[in-house]
C-alpha cells in the first residue's frame, strides 16, 4: 500500500490534486482527446495497484506514456493539455516517489501553461511535496526519542488517560477518522492484529480527534460545535464496524504535528520504555511487517511474546 497515494485525500487536497479534468468532467471523452489519454493511463495504474504492484520500477511504462501523451499534444496550450502535465507531475510524486523531478514538472507546468486553471494547482502540489519532505525528516528525528505525549479526553476504556501512562508495554497508535475511507478499509487488518496480541503487553489505540462530523454510519451526522454529541456516537460507530481495539479521542489533533501525521491512517509504534521506534506506517502495509516489529520489541524488553 502506497502511503503517498493516501496523502492528497487525507490532508484535504483531493479536489485540488486528485480530481482533475478527466472522467469526472468528461464521462465520454473523444477517443483522441487529452482526457481519453489520461483515462487510459489511470486505468493501467489502477490495474497495477490492484495486482499489488507498487515499486517505482513497476510504473516505467506509464512514465513513458505521459511523455508520449505530452509530445502528441505539443504546442496545444489548452487546460486539457495542462492537465496532462499536472497528472504527470503528480504521478511522478505519487508513484515514482521522485520528489525533485515532480517539483520540476510542476514548475514547468506553471511556466508552460500560465493562463490555465490547472496551472494554479501546481503550487498546491509543490506545497504537498514540501510538506511530505518535512514530515519525513521529522519522522526520522522521532525514532529513538521519547514519544510526544498524547492526552485522551474520551475512550471506550476509561483507564486510558495519557500515552505516558502506558509505559511498560508496546503501544500502537493508529491515527484515524470516521470520514477516512482508507482508515475504514484497514479495520480488518487492525482487528486481526488485535486478536494476535490479545493477552500480551500490547495496547493498540485508534486515535482520533473532534472532527465536527461523523461519517460511515449512514448519512453524515453534523456535530460541529457539539463535541459531546460526537463522542457519544462513537460507541455505536465502534459496534457497527466491529472495532475490537481501544478507541480514543485525543486533545491533540488527529493530524498530530508532534508525530508528523500528514495523512491517515498512520501508525506509530512505541516501545515499553516510551521511545518511538516506528512511524508513518499504513496498517495494511504488509511489507512493513507490523506483527514482527511488535514481537521484536516484546522480546527486546524481555516481555512475553506469546501466550
Amino acid at each position: 500500500m502506497k502511503i503517498r497515494y493516501l496523502l492528497a485525500f487525507t490532508v484535504g487536497l483531493a479536489i485540488a490534486l486528485g480530481q482533475t479534468a478527466t472522467a469526472a468532467d468528461s464521462p465520454n471523452p473523444a477517443a483522441d482527446s487529452p482526457e481519453a489519454g489520461i483515462n487510459a493511463i489511470d486505468a493501467r495504474l489502477a490495474a497495477k495497484i490492484k495486482a499489488g504492484m507498487e515499486a517505482p520500477s513497476d510504473f516505467a511504462e506509464e512514465a513513458a506514456a505521459y511523455d508520449e501523451l505530452l509530445a502528441k499534444f505539443a504546442g496545444d496550450k489548452s487546460d486539457a493539455v495542462a492537465n496532462i502535465a499536472f497528472e504527470q507531475a503528480y504521478f511522478t510524486f505519487q508513484y515514482l516517489e521522485d520528489d525533485a523531478t515532480a517539483a520540476r514538472q510542476a514548475e514547468a507546468l506553471k511556466a508552460n501553461f500560465p493562463a490555465t486553471p490547472t496551472a494554479a494547482k501546481a503550487d498546491k502540489l509543490l506545497a504537498l511535496i514540501v510538506r511530505v519532505q518535512e514530515g519525513r525528516i521529522k519522522q526520522a528525528g522521532l525514532i529513538g526519542q521519547q514519544a510526544p505525549e498524547v492526552h485522551f479526553k474520551w475512550s471506550n476504556h476509561n483507564d486510558l488517560t495519557t500515552l505516558s501512562a502506558l509505559k511498560g508495554q508496546v503501544v500502537v497508535l493508529d491515527f484515524w477518522a470516521t470520514w477516512c475511507g482508507p482508515c475504514i478499509r484497514s479495520f480488518p487488518t487492525t482487528r486481526k492484529l488485535t486478536a494476535q496480541f490479545a493477552g500480551l503487553p500490547v495496547t493498540i489505540i485508534g486515535v482520533t480527534s473532534i472532527q465536527g462530523r461523523v461519517s460511515n454510519m449512514g448519512p453524515r451526522i453534523d456535530t460541529k460545535g457539539d463535541p459531546e454529541k460526537e463522542m457519544s456516537l462513537m460507541p455505536e460507530f465502534i459496534k457497527m464496524h466491529d472495532m475490537t481495539w481501544n478507541i480514543a479521542f485525543s486533545d491533540e489533533e488527529v493530524f498530530n504535528p508532534d508525530y508528523a501525521v500528514t495523512g491517515i491512517p498512520y501508525l506509530a509504534i512505541i516501545a515499553p520504555d516510551g521511545t518511538v521506534r516506528h512511524t508513518g506506517i499504513h496498517p495494511d502495509d504488509t511489507k512493513a511487517d507490523i506483527p514482527g516489529k511488535i514481537t521484536a520489541l516484546l522480546k527486546e524488553f524481555n516481555l512475553p511474546a506469546s501466550l
